[in-house]
Order: C-alpha cells, then sequence, then structure tokens
C-alpha cells in the first residue's frame, strides 16, 4: 500500500481558487437596516427594516427584532405633538 501524498497547488493555482471563491460568493443584505429623515413638518421619519439572518428564524422573530428598533426610535423622536409612534406587531 502506498500513501498518497496531497496535492500542493502551486501560488498561481491558489490565487485562481480564492479569485474564483470570492467571485462566486454570494453577498448577504444586512439583517438591519435604519432610515431616518425629516419631513416638511420637521418630524423625524424612519424605516426600520429586518430580514431573516440563520436558517429557521421565523417571521414572528424577524418582526420582533423590527418593532424593538421602532420602539426605541419611537421614544428616541416623538411626533412634534410629543406623541410616540406605535405599531402592534
Amino acid at each position: 500500500m502506498s500513501v498518497q501524498e496531497p496535492v500542493r497547488l502551486t501560488p498561481t493555482q491558489r490565487l485562481h481558487e480564492v479569485t474564483l471563491a470570492a467571485l462566486t460568493k454570494t453577498s448577504r443584505p444586512p439583517a438591519e437596516s435604519v432610515e431616518i429623515s425629516r419631513n416638511a413638518k420637521g418630524d423625524v421619519q424612519f424605516t426600520v427594516t429586518a430580514v431573516t439572518t440563520e436558517e429557521g428564524e421565523t417571521l414572528q422573530e424577524i418582526a420582533d427584532r423590527a418593532q424593538i428598533q421602532f420602539d426605541r426610535l419611537s421614544t428616541k423622536y416623538p411626533t412634534a405633538e410629543g406623541t410616540s409612534r406605535r405599531v402592534e406587531s
């Protein structure tokens, strides 16, 4: 029985593999995003977006993460009337 040595790649072959891996790698969107702006009345407007971060994460778990951020921003930036926004999930 002969033991076969692992094949060593040349630097050029290794560079080729790394380049192909980088080119074929799919980029993943951020788990959350927040956009903040002011409207004509001077009220802060914001949008909170959440996407799945792991296999098996439920829609309710995603909604809960988005709701937490929304509630934090609502408290930090109340409307001109002094009320905070609240969206029930």
